[in-house]
């Protein structure tokens, strides 16, 4: 039973550096990318934009731990949709410090991320559980601590959380300055995903 697990994991590994080599490839092929890049976008494309992640579908197949594939000040946006918070504290300060590489200055890194503080108000007895707790596989029990449990490990996908306080704080660690909470934004946020999303946005500092 090892042996096989050894192997589907070999399997595995092997399928992705070729998806990883074909993205190189596909990236030297490519007329100048948009002027806006989201990172762990999932299969789904957008108008407008350069998508990439670590799933078939996306403009780029690429895993975003690996330094991202474009040239330093080559966009004037970067997103990001609860995509941070799957990433321990090492593989998240790399991946900023690479958003803030890859953007021009005076560029702008929209943010969305799960609002730990939301979780932390229902654990103390503000908030009913069930208005947050929406993902079933991640649900333990209607418990306050459970409450806190599903947002900080949701089902072993989540690595590290935020609040206001530490999401600013980690950006500007990085290089960032003028990081401010914004506005729902239709054009680029999730609808349903509304209900427990901190928005944010920071700008790369012009010269």
């Amino acid at each position: 039973m090892a042996l096989i697990i050894h192997f589907k994991e070999l399997a595995k590994s092997l399928r992705s550096e070729v998806f990883l080599a074909y993205s190189r490839l596909k990236l030297l092929s490519m007329s100048a990318p948009s002027e806006k890049l989201e990172i762990g976008s999932g299969p789904m494309r957008k108008r407008g934009w350069t998508t990439l992640d670590m799933c078939r579908g996306a403009d780029v197949y690429w895993d975003l731990r690996r330094a991202l594939p474009f040239q330093d000040g080559t966009f004037e946006h970067v997103y990001c949709s609860h995509v941070l918070e799957h990433f321990s504290y090492p593989d998240l300060r790399k991946l900023l410090l690479e958003v803030f590489r890859v953007l021009r200055p005076g560029g702008m890194f929209f943010i969305a991320v799960p609002n730990a503080a939301l979780y932390i108000d229902s654990y103390l007895g503000n908030h009913e559980p069930s208005d947050l707790t929406r993902f079933a596989p991640a649900v333990i029990s209607n418990r306050p601590m459970d409450t806190l449990n599903y947002i900080f490990y949701m089902d072993n996908q989540h690595r590290f959380m935020f609040d206001e306080d530490n999401l600013i704080y980690h950006c500007k660690e990085a290089g960032f300055e003028a990081c401010s909470r914004r506005a729902f934004d239709s054009g680029m946020d999730s609808t349903a995903r509304d209900y427990e999303s901190l928005y944010m946005v920071c700008n790369r500092p012009a010269p």
